[in-house]
């Protein structure tokens, strides 16, 4: 068919994250037609000029074994009645386990799978079960993309995909909100932290992140760094538990808990800090590093092989062990201690975030995405 340069793109996926927003209003920006489709319960994004459906009644028994064959029936026709009320142009699905899944049993095309990072390196070692879904799932797509090599690899292993129906870009950053703000950030003063050193850790409150490993690290860098203070930011279900922790060691007028916030907070909070860590424990390419990378921040990480892609040990960030406390607290000490040295990875990192990590940019390698899609409607992926 013709190329179009606009698009009526349905988009299947749980519809609740910033990531997902991030995507969305991208969309709307470059003039295409988004459909929000959410079977996850719970609320979901609700973004000027994107349609929404959401169905939470029917994703709520998705978990529930002996109720899955008549909720993927369910779910699968819905799905196409709304396929045929809409007529996309191409489905756009993510987290594969689940609405990457029914995309697939729905057989419309062209489909563009996007596993999120866990869903592919994680789930399918649970059951026989999940990974048969996500073979399903990802070998009966038109295309897949991802964003880093170590997804890509897994996806073929799993699924045996060939490598060329396999597209890698990092989602990036928008750079135009996410830079190094002259002056002292407003977080500072607000907290009343204008003279310590400051490390931001940003994930979600979640297993995945390890974050208990980075607070276990603490009292080793006060002992050395007395002078530093700890911003959390994010929400999860381990919130209290890590409220706790810190508590119990005694840190809560060194540890601050923020919440979650907006991007424009988000930034000033990149701002106020001086060193970003990670402690995942398994992750795809990072936004929440990308983002700080984009701020000028140095990095410390955890050893989960993604961030081999983005981190040079000792150049422009430092990684430790997963589940590594005493060397997490090492590599902070190492970095608070050399301000010059945490300058120079600041800057590498800001290039890199302006060289491989620019949202606007990287937004147009899925419009070719799309694009090659619609030039070869019609034949199924294999």
């Amino acid at each position: 068919m013709p190329y179009k340069k606009h698009y009526k793109i349905l988009y299947l996926s749980e519809g609740y994250n910033v990531y997902e927003r991030r995507f969305l209003d991208k969309m709307v920006e470059r003039g295409h037609d988004p459909l929000l489709l959410s079977y996850c319960s719970g609320d979901i994004l609700k973004i000027d000029k994107v349609k929404t459906i959401h169905m939470p009644f029917l994703g709520s028994f998705v978990n529930r074994r002996h109720c899955h064959l008549l909720t993927r029936m369910c779910i699968v026709n819905h799905l196409r009645h709304v396929i045929k009320k809409f007529k996309p142009d191409i489905l756009h699905s993510g987290y594969i386990r689940f609405h990457g899944y029914y995309g697939a049993l729905s057989g419309f095309h062209p489909t563009l799978s996007m596993p999120w990072g866990s869903d592919v390196l994680m789930r399918p070692d649970k059951t026989e079960y999940d990974m048969r879904i996500v073979r399903y799932t990802l070998q009966h797509a038109d295309m897949i993309t991802c964003d880093c090599e170590l997804v890509k690899n897994r996806i073929i292993q799993l699924a045996g995909c060939p490598p060329e129906k396999i597209v890698v870009f990092p989602w990036g950053v928008d750079l135009m909100i996410y830079r190094p703000i002259e002056g002292l950030s407003p977080i500072r003063e607000q907290i009343g932290w204008q003279k310590n050193d400051i490390l931001i850790m940003n994930r979600s409150f979640e297993p995945i992140y390890g974050i208990e490993f980075f607070l276990e690290a603490l009292p080793s860098v006060f002992r050395i760094c007395p002078n530093v203070r700890v911003l959390m930011i994010g929400k999860g279900s381990l919130e209290g538990k890590f409220r706790s922790m810190v508590e119990e060691m005694k840190l809560s007028d060194k540890v601050y808990f923020m919440g979650a916030v907006d991007d424009q907070t988000m930034v000033q909070c990149l701002n106020a800090a001086d060193i970003y860590v990670t402690t995942s424990l398994s992750d795809g390419t990072s936004a929440s590093m990308l983002e700080a990378m984009a701020c000028g921040l140095p990095v410390v990480v955890s050893d989960a092989p993604v961030y081999f892609e983005w981190v040079q040990d000792g150049i422009n960030g430092y990684i430790a062990p997963r589940k590594n406390s005493a060397a997490v607290a090492e590599r902070l000490i190492e970095l608070l201690k050399n301000p010059a040295k945490c300058m120079d990875m600041g800057r590498r990192n800001l290039q890199i975030a302006r060289e491989r990590a620019d949202w606007e940019l990287n937004f147009d390698i899925l419009e070719e995405i799309y694009e090659t899609l619609l030039r070869n409607r019609g034949k199924k992926g294999k």
